[in-house]
C-alpha cells in the first residue's frame, strides 16, 4: 500500500461564511499530512462601469488601473484572513482574474502542484441549481488533482474540532477508474485511521410495457448475487493491509442510494472516482460523482481518473488564450 502524500491543499475563498469555513477543513487535512495550505481568490473581471456614477464630476480611469486597484485590494482582504486563521501569506495567497471561476481554480492547482482542493458547496438543487450550478461541481468535473468537497449542513459539522473521521464509504462500479479510487481510499483511510465500507449500488430501471409493469424480483435477486461476486473479485485487486474494511450492496439509483446509506450509517466521508468524460458527453450523461456532491449529508472527496489528461487540457486551455490576443489577466500571488 503507497503512502498518500499530500503537500499542497488549494482552498478557493469568496469571502463567503462558507468558503471561510473550508479553511478550518483544510487545516486539520494540513496537520494530518504536514501540509501547506495556499488561498485563492478569483474575480471575474468585465467592466468597472457598474461602480461608477454618471456624473461629470468623476475623472475617467483606465480600466486597467481600476482592475489593479481591485487586485490590491482583494489581496489585502485575503493576506488579511490569511493573518486571522494562523496561516502564512507570503507565496500562499493568490488572487486571480479570469472569465470562469473554476477554470482559475483548477490552473492555479496545476501551477502550485496542489495534493489536494478543498472548497465548500452551496448545494444548489433542483431549479435554482439548473440557472446557478455549482463552481463546487465544475472544479470536480475539471481539477487535475482530488477535490474535498466541505459539506455543510443542519447536521453537526463531521469536521469538529479533533476533525474525527472513523467511517469512510468508497462507492465502486468495479471499473479500473473506481479501482483507483479504492486505493486512493485507502491510503487515506490509513492516514486517518478509518475503516472503509465498499458499496456497490445495483440499479435496476423498471420495466413498463403497454401500461403493465412487470415484476422484476427474480431478476433483482440474480443481479445482487452476481454483484456480490464481483464485489469480492473486486476487492481481492485491492492492498488494503492494515486498513478495516466492510463490503455493502444495495438495490436502486447508485446517488440515491449512496447519499441515504451515507446518512443512515452516519459516514463521515464519501470518496469517490470520476470516470473522467467531458465535453457533450458529459453534458448528457453527467458524472455520478457530481451528483453526489450535490446531494449528500457530508464531505466528498472527489479523485479524478486520468489527472494527467486533465492538466494537458488546462494547458492547452491557457495556450488558446493567450494567443488569442487578449488583455493579459491582473494577479497578485502574495
Amino acid at each position: 500500500m503507497k503512502k498518500l502524500s499530500i503537500r499542497n491543499i488549494l482552498v478557493p475563498i469568496d469571502f463567503s461564511k462558507m468558503s471561510v469555513q473550508a479553511i478550518a477543513t483544510a487545516k486539520r487535512l494540513a496537520q494530518r499530512f504536514d501540509a501547506n495550505i495556499h488561498l485563492v481568490q478569483v474575480y471575474e473581471f468585465y467592466h468597472p462601469s457598474r461602480y461608477m456614477a454618471p456624473t461629470p464630476l468623476l475623472k475617467p480611469f483606465s480600466v486597467v488601473t481600476f482592475e489593479q486597484y481591485l487586485t490590491g485590494e482583494l489581496d489585502q482582504r485575503l493576506r488579511a484572513l490569511a493573518k486571522k486563521h494562523g496561516l502564512p501569506a507570503e507565496g500562499t495567497c493568490h488572487v486571480e482574474s479570469g472569465a470562469s471561476s473554476f477554470n482559475e481554480i483548477c490552473a492555479l492547482a496545476r501551477d502550485i502542484t496542489a495534493d489536494l482542493i478543498v472548497i465548500a458547496t452551496h448545494g444548489y438543487t433542483g431549479l435554482k441549481h439548473v440557472f446557478l450550478g455549482s463552481t463546487a461541481e465544475r472544479v470536480v468535473q475539471h481539477s487535475p488533482c482530488p477535490v474535498y468537497v466541505a459539506r455543510q449542513s443542519g447536521r453537526r459539522s463531521k469536521t469538529g474540532p479533533t476533525f474525527t473521521i472513523n467511517t469512510i464509504l468508497v462507492p465502486v462500479d468495479f471499473s479500473d477508474c473506481s479501482l483507483e479510487g479504492l486505493d486512493y481510499a485507502i491510503s487515506f483511510a490509513a492516514c486517518v485511521r478509518a475503516k472503509l465500507i465498499v458499496f456497490h449500488a445495483v440499479h435496476l430501471a423498471p420495466y413498463v410495457s403497454g401500461g403493465f409493469a412487470y415484476d422484476l424480483s427474480s431478476l433483482e435477486e440474480a443481479a445482487q448475487k452476481d454483484a456480490e461476486r464481483q464485489m469480492q473479485k473486486f476487492v481481492r485487486m485491492a492492498k488494503f493491509g492494515d486498513v478495516k474494511f466492510e463490503i455493502a450492496i444495495a438495490m436502486g439509483p447508485p446517488v440515491q442510494e449512496v447519499s441515504a446509506f451515507a446518512e443512515d450509517h452516519d459516514v463521515d466521508l464519501i470518496i469517490t472516482s470520476t470516470h473522467g468524460r467531458t465535453g457533450f458527453k458529459h453534458i448528457l450523461i453527467g458524472s455520478t460523482a457530481e451528483h453526489v456532491v450535490r446531494h449528500a449529508h457530508c464531505p466528498v472527496l472527489v479523485v479524478p481518473s486520468h489527472p494527467d489528461m486533465r492538466a494537458a487540457r488546462l494547458m492547452r486551455g491557457t495556450e488558446r488564450i493567450r494567443k488569442s490576443g487578449r488583455r493579459p489577466q491582473a494577479k497578485s500571488k502574495s
